[in-house]
This record gives C-alpha cells, structure tokens and sequence, in this order.
C-alpha cells in the first residue's frame, strides 16, 4: 500500500505537484483496481488481495461482490454519470460513498486516492461510486454541490452525511467509520439492513484467468 505522506501536503496551488498527484492517482488506479472497463456498465477487473484472483466486478449489481475463487469481498468502486447514477449508486443495499470530483482541481485528485483506498479498506461494507460533476451537471445541480471535492454517504438514495474538502486519510477515515457506526445502529432499530445475505453476496462478480478471457459464475 502506498504511503500516505502524500495526504497532508496542500498541492492545489502548485501545477507541477497537480501533475505529479495526478500520475499518482493514474498508477493508484492501476495497480490496485485494475480498471479496464469503458463506462459505468462495463465493470471493473479486480484483483483479490488475498488470493490474487482476477474478478470482474459489474458497476451495477445486487449483494456484495465477492471473490470467485476465496470468496473474499471485494471493492467494490464504480463510475458514473447523470444518466447512470440512479442504477449505479441508489439501487444498493449497503451504505455509498460518492466522491464528488473534478479533473481540473488539484484537491479532487488527491482526495480520490484516499477515498479509494477506503473503498478497498472496507470491501463488503461501503460501495463508492465517482462522480466526475463536468459530465455530471444533473446530478452535481440535485445534491447542491458548491464545491469540490464533495464526499457524500447515501443509503437508498438519502444522502445521510456529506464531507467537503478534506483530504487527510486519518480525517475521512474516522469520519466514514463514524457514519457507518450510525447507520448500523439505526438498522438495529428497525432500519434497512446493511449486509446482505451470503447467497447475494456473490451476485455481481466474476473470475477470470486474465483479461479477455472467458468467465465463470463467481
């Protein structure tokens, strides 16, 4: 895992260190995500970080995406547009954290590391669905964005918590855990339940041997 001595450098005002973070973001997303997918509905190759299987994890689906060979969960990290955020981000059972980003702004492209590795940190427990607000201006205009980067927690559409500009990991870290810890108190009232049953779990991914190649149920 990369260091984090990145996170509490303020690098908005320096083109050069914007360029340097975002070759950065680009090798993150590589390495450890493995995005080889065009579009929201293309879906992600993932590689599990306990067994290193290759799965294909769709941006759209039910349960939670688990590794087809371990049957680990695993991140599950989305993109989407106006046109698909409704699928992408409120048709989930459990909580979303929307990262609400641009390309053009420095803080955008340092806090997406971030809420990535987060997603990854909490695989299973949160999906995250980035929102680049340039292609996105419907959904920037519903949820009154008025800066950037915006971090947003939805369960079931509601936007339950909302974050603004924070880029240091320890911060959004103990502020995701805290929201969380709530919601999952709120579920044990009575509430939509954040886990899904073992059987739904394994709807939504796929293994494969290497890109291009065929695939198995998961």
């Amino acid at each position: 895992m990369a260091r984090d001595d990145h996170e509490v450098l303020d690098v908005s005002h320096d083109p050069w260190l914007v360029r340097l973070q975002d070759a950065f973001q680009w090798l993150v997303t590589a390495l450890h995500l493995g995005d080889d997918a065009g579009g929201a509905h293309g879906g992600r190759i993932v590689t599990c970080r306990h067994c290193g299987q290759r799965n294909r994890v769709a941006a759209v689906a039910t349960g939670v995406p688990r590794c087809g060979k371990c049957h680990q969960a695993l991140p599950w990290i989305a993109g989407a547009g106006d046109d698909e955020f409704a699928d992408v981000a409120e048709q989930v059972s459990m909580p979303v954290l929307v990262d609400l980003w641009a390309s053009w702004c420095g803080l955008s492209c340092m806090v997406r590391p971030v809420v990535q590795r987060l997603g990854a940190e909490r695989a299973g427990e949160i999906k995250v669905v980035e929102v680049e607000v340039v292609a996105a201006p419907r959904t920037s205009q519903r949820f009154h964005v008025c800066g950037i980067p915006t971090l947003m927690v939805l369960r079931r559409g509601e936007v339950v918590a909302r974050r603004y500009g924070e880029i240091q990991a320890p911060a959004l870290r103990s502020w995701l855990d805290h929201v969380l810890r709530d919601q999952a108190e709120s579920t044990s009232d009575g509430g939509i339940a954040l886990r899904t049953s073992p059987a739904a779990d394994l709807a939504g991914a796929r293994t494969t041997e290497g890109p291009g190649s065929g695939y198995t149920s998961g």
